[in-house]
């Protein structure tokens, strides 16, 4: 497993998976190989075979907690939100105090608009860590989803202090002051996220901070 793991993280993907083979015709209840072959499937772009080998693993044990975080986050790809959900349930059960399973399980449940289900996650992700800054940035967008503008700001303030270099909370933090009327330093807060790299806020600058733009409306 030490080999696969090598091959793996020199990208060798497909390398990884045969010597992952050879470990499970070997030792067929290694739970073990079972999750990092599902790892590697899923850095090779097929989802639904690392969804099979975590299914695998958790046949062999029930009660294996990193098989249901792998394979909610496997889920989350396809956009199978629902079953995602289900999978994060299970884990915090097993681990209630993983911050990122509750982050995680908040980001499925956006997709489903259970917005305030999201938050109620990120609450406690917050709650459990409070450094965790994307936990913040995710509490920070789905309270611009719901309109809690302030809320918002006062989310992304709280991950800007913790990571100053972090694109995504300038670049929701702008739209956020923009929405409430705050356009200049809305487009401040625009004009960092791309200096920091986030491309598409190029967009929402040529649409809200161009001369003569028009007030931006609520977003349904």
């Amino acid at each position: 497993m030490l080999k696969a793991n090598l091959l793996h993280e020199q990208g060798d993907y497909p390398g990884a998976i045969n010597t992952l083979n050879q470990a499970i015709q070997l030792d067929p209840v290694n739970k073990h190989a079972y999750i990092f072959r599902g790892d590697s499937k899923v850095e090779s772009g097929d989802i639904q075979g690392a969804i099979e080998d975590y299914d695998k693993a958790l046949e062999i044990d029930y009660r294996f907690a990193i098989a249901y975080y792998y394979r909610a986050n496997a889920k989350m790809k396809i956009q199978d939100f629902e079953g995602a959900v289900s999978d994060f349930n299970e884990l915090v059960k097993i681990a209630p105090q993983f911050a990122m399973a509750y982050n995680n399980r908040g980001l499925a449940k956006a997709e489903l608009k259970d917005y305030k289900g999201a938050i109620s996650d990120f609450n406690k992700a917050v709650e459990i860590d409070s450094r965790f800054v994307m936990a913040y940035v995710n509490r920070g967008k789905t309270r611009v989803d719901v309109y809690d503008l302030q809320g918002a700001v006062m989310d992304l303030n709280h991950a800007i202090v913790i990571d100053p270099t972090n694109s995504e909370a300038y670049y929701y933090r702008g739209l956020s002051k923009i929405l409430q009327g705050l356009k200049k330093n809305g487009c401040l807060d625009l004009d960092k996220a791309l200096e920091l790299g986030r491309v598409e806020t190029q967009f929402l600058i040529r649409e809200f901070c161009k001369e003569n733009a028009p007030p931006p409306r609520r977003r349904r």
